[in-house]
């Protein structure tokens, strides 16, 4: 999957690490999970909001079609992968 930066605070390369741990999901140690799920549990208001940033980030699915599935719209999505992406520290 070719990598894309985002508009966010975070360098290029900071993005890159961060996609990295989120594409090597299953290899991840259990801390580094936990990490990533109460970073999304701080971000998503509702359990649909968490559903949709999980299914973007983790399962790499688009936010057009997430939002379409779980009916939370499309630019909270963004909102929400780009504070994920804001909130993450090394």
């Amino acid at each position: 999957m070719k990598f894309t930066a985002i508009k966010c605070h975070q360098p290029v390369a900071v993005q890159k690490l961060i996609r990295a741990n989120l594409d090597a999901w299953k290899y991840l140690p259990e801390r580094d999970r936990t990490k990533i799920r109460q970073l999304v549990g701080e971000i998503a208001k509702t359990p649909m909001e968490g559903r949709a940033l999980y299914d973007v980030l983790i399962r790499g699915k688009s936010p057009e079609v997430t939002a379409t599935v779980t009916f939370v719209a499309e630019r909270r999505i963004y909102q929400m992968r780009r504070d994920f992406y804001d909130m993450w520290e090394i």
